[in-house]
């Protein structure tokens, strides 16, 4: 009969000291996130490259407002008021011509380049349903409630966005956190015309799409509020 205690109190001690390191490792574990330069940061800029449809969306996170933009962007978009086209296949490229439009900028720059089976990856991993595209997506999150253990599969789930990102775990963890809990606006600028205009210039051809003047400043103006 001792021999059994001894084996259950053993047991017991095990079990004890176990789910305090699993408790220690979590404790740590979302800790660094919550406290990293990231999570803490109050502007952020995130850019999503949807490279099968021709689309980037652009997103300004802005703490003290409580507020997320969202602007998406078509293949070929130009400013009149700014003169300066868009490459969408360059996530770079993207940043700068928000902000530029926007006439805000971040310190706190994130990117990602997906496909449509990345961003349907994602979801089922995230949502456990599939979303179609990048938009239905980001609303559908928004709607998501975070759970304890969200904090053990960022990582996981930023890997699904690999190799063209820079989005890091606590990235990720900082826009879902964002987009769950605070009001999200989305806008798209009106173009002048429906498809591409092919421009000759110097002799190279370039296609634009122009966006409307007027548009680009009511986004401008809505997000300075």
């Amino acid at each position: 009969m001792k021999r059994k205690r001894t084996g259950l109190m053993w047991s017991i001690v095990i079990a004890v000291i176990l789910v305090g390191a699993f408790v220690l490792w979590f404790t740590v574990s979302s800790g660094a996130i919550k406290n990293s330069e990231e999570f803490t940061a109050s502007v952020l800029h995130f850019a999503f490259v949807c490279k099968d449809d021709n689309y980037a969306y652009f997103i300004r996170m802005d703490v003290s407002k409580r507020m997320v933009y969202v602007i998406r962007f078509p293949q070929y978009s130009f400013n009149p008021m700014t003169n300066r086209a868009l490459d969408v296949t360059n996530p770079l490229e993207v940043f700068n011509f928000a902000e530029n439009l926007i006439d805000f900028t971040s310190n706190k720059r994130y990117y990602a380049v997906v496909s449509k089976e990345q961003i349907d990856k994602f979801s089922k991993e995230v949502l456990h349903r599939q979303e179609e595209n990048f938009e239905k997506l980001l609303r559908a999150i928004s709607e998501r409630k975070s759970k304890a253990f969200d904090f053990l599969l960022f990582k996981k789930w930023v890997s699904i966005f690999k190799p063209e990102t820079t989005l890091t775990p606590a990235a990720l963890a900082k826009l879902l956190y964002e987009v769950q809990r605070n009001a999200m606006r989305f806008y798209y600028p009106e173009a002048v015309t429906e498809k591409p205009l092919q421009i000759l210039v110097d002799g190279k051809t370039y296609q634009r799409v122009y966006l409307d003047a007027n548009s680009v400043q009511f986004i401008r103006d809505d997000i300075k509020k």
